[in-house]
């Protein structure tokens, strides 16, 4: 038979702690998504049991020195479930590794929070009586048959069991009443909604041009790719990893060179990287991508001086002992290859971003000169730059007003990147009509403004400000509560090297 609590609680008609904090508080019940939503999915990720050792568990760090941990049926457990059945739903055409990733993190980042609670939850004194446990167990509880609890599958189920499901229910029931602790009584200000409604007060519109960074000149692209051609020489290479010892990469090296052991084979067998499964197979590599693997330069050196058929001697990198093998020799650049062009562009717009915000923020201030000495128009048709207009928005840094964005008729081009933009807002509210603004650096452009007018919104809008004051206040106290909660400082993050080591080796 059930605990005495529970029989108890069978006979009561009445609502459930649970159920009426997921009616009035829609967005406590999402936000503190746990066992409630137990589900069984197929695993994503490839097995771990036999790879959690003798106590079961897979630690990912620590918070506070409490072990962010992965046990069969545990909080971290559940929300890897969760997850891996959302992924599943959604059709992910990512690869079965990145998905793996997702779930796994998703759910560690889901655990520190839920910890963090708890231990606050636990420092504020929070409490949940054994008899409210019961009460959500017979509400939501795994013993469910036909909708209803059923006293034959609880008293099947092994007592391990039960305990952990208790577990489990205390810790939501401890979650949720510490977030409507801080969520269900918040209080605004009169003089912060003023404010914040008056943000909106006024709107501008400008004219504008934009000098996008996808249209970098090719010329430019060619002039760098000749200034630093041993960058983009290409060899093929196969590669073997050894991250234990210098010795046992030695012992590989003896198989090749006596013959007793096949290179593909080998790499198969004991290469440590993400080209083992093929045989040890890179491809086609430029240097630029290898050269972060090694300590010394002088090795890369010598690689890119192989011969094709040649095996290298055992070389200490920054990740274990490589050996590699020539399967074509290296070749120089063809700087009039448009696909060669095109990877010299994006190594430029990753490793040397300053000189394509340098060499735009000159043509921005060409234009800027030209359009002060004319006019915004005049200066367009003798530079050709295209004008371009913004919809009406107001001082909306951080997007604060979701339904006002920083946008340009038509939508093209995309001016998101301004919506987070201190330095756009500034310039653009404090032009005055018939100036032209500086350049404004955005993360994907340069822009240059004229202000076209001014204008006030109408009343319907303040209040729907005022009813939006509400619920962007919860998100500000949400996200400043989440920071507080989840503060680096106090988290022990080994995530990475515990998925890769555990869940995906990368072998």
């Amino acid at each position: 038979m059930p605990s005495r609590e529970i029989r108890r609680n069978l006979k009561k008609k009445r609502e459930t702690t649970v159920e009426k904090k997921k009616e009035s508080h829609p967005f406590l019940y999402a936000f503190s998504v746990g066992v409630l939503l137990i589900v069984v999915v197929t695993f994503i990720g490839l097995p771990v049991a036999s790879k959690i050792g003798a106590g079961g568990s897979i630690v990912f760090g620590r918070y506070e020195g409490k072990e962010i941990k992965y046990v069969p049926g545990n909080y971290f457990s559940k929300q890897r479930e969760i997850i891996a059945e959302q992924v599943k739903q959604s059709n992910s055409s990512d690869s079965f590794q990145a998905q793996a990733y997702k779930v796994w993190r998703g759910a560690f980042e889901r655990t520190v929070l839920h910890t963090a609670i708890l231990l606050e939850a636990e420092r504020s004194g929070i409490w949940i009586s054994e008899d409210r446990i019961d009460r959500a167990i017979i509400k939501y509880g795994p013993y469910m048959e036909n909708g209803k609890f059923s006293e034959k599958k609880y008293n099947a189920t092994p007592n391990s069991e039960k305990y952990k499901t208790r577990v489990l229910f205390r810790e939501d029931l401890m979650e949720q009443q510490y977030l409507s602790d801080v969520y269900g009584f918040q209080r605004g200000s009169s003089k912060e909604e003023n404010f914040i409604v008056g943000m909106d007060n006024p709107e501008r519109s400008f004219m504008f041009v934009s000098y996008p960074f996808k249209d970098y000149p090719e010329e430019e692209v060619i002039s760098y790719g000749k200034k630093n051609l041993d960058l983009f020489r290409k060899i093929k290479l196969s590669r073997i990893l050894i991250k234990t010892s210098a010795n046992d990469a030695e012992k590989i090296e003896k198989k090749l060179t006596e013959g007793s052991g096949k290179f593909e084979e080998l790499a198969k067998s004991y290469s440590k990287d993400i080209y083992a499964n093929n045989n040890g197979d890179m491809g086609w590599k430029y240097r630029y991508e290898l050269k972060d693997d090694f300590e010394n330069s002088s090795d890369l050196d010598n690689v890119f001086a192989m011969k094709e058929g040649d095996i290298s001697p055992v070389i200490k990198g920054k990740f274990g002992w490589m050996i590699y093998r020539c399967n074509a020799p290296a070749v120089k650049p063809d700087l009039q290859d448009p696909d060669l062009l095109d990877v010299i562009k994006k190594y430029i717009m990753k490793y040397e971003r300053g000189k394509v915000e340098d060499y735009f923020t000159k043509e921005a201030e060409k234009f800027a000169k030209k359009a002060r000495e004319t006019s915004f128009l005049d200066a367009c048709g003798t530079l050709n730059v295209t004008p371009f207009v913004t919809e009406y928005f107001p001082i909306n840094y951080q997007l604060i007003f979701s339904f006002k964005p920083v946008r340009s008729k038509g939508d093209r081009p995309s001016l998101t990147s301004a919506n987070y933009s201190k330095t756009f807002f500034e310039t653009a509210f404090s032009l005055k009509k018939g100036k032209i603004s500086d350049p404004v650096l955005l993360d994907d452009q340069v822009v240059v403004l004229e202000l076209v007018k001014e204008k006030s919104p109408d009343e319907k809008e303040k209040d729907i400000l005022k009813r939006y004051y509400t619920y962007f206040t919860g998100q500000t106290i949400q996200m400043d509560v989440q920071n507080y909660l989840t503060n680096p400082d106090k988290l022990e993050d080994n995530f990475n090297e515990t998925f890769y080591k555990y869940i995906a080796p990368r072998s």
